[in-house]
């Protein structure tokens, strides 16, 4: 009995090790870039954090490429070859694509990402304009990873409403709904830095190499419910010859009620509108001589009402030209005209979309300064 105790003593004692030592030798990933080059290879980049050890006290980082005829191949296979343990991705938090890369079937790109059940869902995925493995080389602010930087970059996007939140998690779903598109965050280099540069738009689980402007998407973000924590829009309300300051107004959009109605007209045809009351608090314009009472207050939110119904008719034609179903219109179809939906060529149906938007700017709020 004895024997048998210190047995079973041994044996945990010996796998406690055994898993130590497989942590220590484990290199993490914190974010990835995935480009494709002449031949049409996959080329994989990523940064690996080693866990500090005995010998220094905080973790080493180090930047990887390699090339394979797919990202499993390219990530798990030739890159694993390259370090000294075994490589862990539990812990990748961006996933970068190329724009060139993002063109060709994201599902056949991704899929090795979401068929592992150790792969992070959770990672942010963006496109790059240009080379994605820019972004992973840049050096760190401070002591953060790659990864933790591009992290922070888009979460602070998302939560200024400038970019939609998106994960593998919730992409991988939208790239096989046949009555939606995906949209995707656009990210560029500009000199030491990554910026937010707008918005992808993909039709058929593709990059249609149509983008909107961060202006254009943090409207396109409203008309579809989707507000981030705090959300500013800026726009010029006064027209004049000398263009300034003054002509310019920014408003906090408090509060916002968003109705998207859908319908088929007498000749077929598809209509779209979209009603969206806002509620706002000046937070900049500096011509004080328009606020002096309640009814320069509501003339500055018609007119900015205007400005946005305007707006909002430049992403309508982006959505058309693309063919991006960026806002499920074909959903809605499916759902409420079944028979028309099943005699419908919808890729010669959905240009032909007529959209709408009644906006509504209430401003409730002038600051302190009257």
């Amino acid at each position: 009995m004895k024997l048998a105790a210190v047995s079973v003593l041994l044996l945990l004692m010996l796998t406690g090790c055994t898993a130590e030592n497989q942590l220590k030798n484990l290199q993490l990933v914190y974010a990835t870039s995935i480009d494709i080059n002449d031949n049409n290879d996959i080329v994989a980049t990523v940064t690996i954090q080693s866990p500090g050890g005995k010998e220094r006290n905080v973790p080493e980082h180090e930047i990887i490429s390699a090339t394979g005829a797919t990202m499993q191949e390219a990530l798990n296979n030739k890159i694993g070859q390259q370090i000294a343990g075994t490589i862990g991705t539990s812990k990748n938090q961006v996933m970068l694509l190329s724009e060139r890369l993002a063109k060709q079937d994201l599902t056949e790109i991704l899929d090795s990402a979401v068929r592992l059940s150790d792969d992070p869902m959770l990672a942010k995925v963006a496109i790059v304009r240009g080379d994605s493995s820019d972004l992973i080389r840049l050096k760190r602010v401070g002591s953060a990873t790659a990864g933790e930087y591009l992290r922070k970059i888009i979460q602070s996007a998302r939560h200024d409403s400038i970019i939609p939140a998106m994960t593998l998690h919730t992409l991988f779903p939208l790239l096989h709904d046949n009555g939606r598109d995906a949209v995707l965050p656009i990210l560029k280099k500009e000199g030491d830095k990554a910026v937010v540069d707008g918005m992808g738009l993909l039709h058929k689980r593709k990059f249609t190499g149509y983008t909107l402007t961060s202006k254009q998407s943090t409207l396109a973000l409203l008309l579809n419910d989707n507000k981030g924590k705090t959300c500013v829009i800026t726009r010029r309300v006064k027209v004049d010859d000398n263009e300034g300051p003054g002509d310019y107004m920014g408003l906090n959009i408090v509060n916002l009620k968003r109705k998207k109605q859908v319908w088929l007209d007498d000749s077929g045809q598809v209509q779209v509108r979209f009603v969206v009351k806002m509620k706002a608090s000046i937070l900049e314009y500096a011509d004080s001589s328009h606020l002096a009472g309640e009814y320069d207050t509501k003339e500055l939110g018609k007119r900015f009402s205007e400005i946005l119904m305007e707006d909002a008719q430049g992403i309508f034609k982006q959505l058309l030209k693309s063919h991006s179903d960026a806002y499920g219109i074909a959903r809605d179809i499916m759902a409420h005209y079944p028979e028309a939906w099943a005699k419908m060529d919808w890729e010669t149906e959905y240009p032909k979309t007529n959209f709408q938007a009644q906006i509504a700017v209430e401003i409730v709020s002038k600051g302190i300064i009257n």
